[in-house]
């Protein structure tokens, strides 16, 4: 009966799906959306936050933004829309990279996948904070990286799996 017991558990578990994060502990992204792709940025600080799909199917991500107060500012998903504003989706073994903030099309370096991100909401007018990104699945099914530069400094980071 004991092996029984585990086995079911073990059953049980093993169909369960858990959830996954990365966190952004900051960014800023204030530098104009004309200056497009140019590394650094002339004018202002850009943020790019990167994305990697470890496995050999699409993961579906959601991504929420907090203002340094630590609120919880969107997106919000929009019942009038045919889709979920609040998720996109990274490819098999693939990357995306996106600004946080900026509408760079895909001229500056965006693609279709990056532009369909949701961007961090200006309900407050700052072009800062902190982001959340989960999916379900295992901690080091996506890997992330940071990268931030402004006329006078660069620097960039990988973004520790989370829980």
């Amino acid at each position: 009966m004991k092996k029984l017991s585990t086995v079911m558990m073990m059953a049980l578990i093993g169909g369960m799906a858990f959830a996954s994060s990365l966190g952004i502990p900051w960014f800023v992204d204030n530098a104009p959306d004309s200056q497009g792709f140019n590394w650094p940025p002339t004018q202002g600080t850009r943020t790019y936050i990167y994305l990697h799909n470890n496995k050999t199917s699409s993961i579906v991500c959601s991504i929420a933004y907090y203002s340094a107060e630590g609120v919880f500012l969107g997106p919000q998903d929009n019942p009038n829309t045919p889709y979920d504003d609040t998720t996109f989706e990274i490819p098999p073994l693939s990357t995306v990279g996106f600004a946080p903030v900026a509408n760079l099309g895909a001229t500056g370096g965006e693609t279709s996948i990056a532009a369909a991100i949701p961007n961090r909401p200006l309900t407050d007018g700052k072009k800062n904070g902190a982001a959340v990104i989960t999916w379900a699945g295992g901690p080091n099914d996506v890997q992330g990286m940071l990268a931030t530069a402004s006329s006078t400094m660069s620097f960039a980071h990988l973004l520790p799996p989370g829980n």
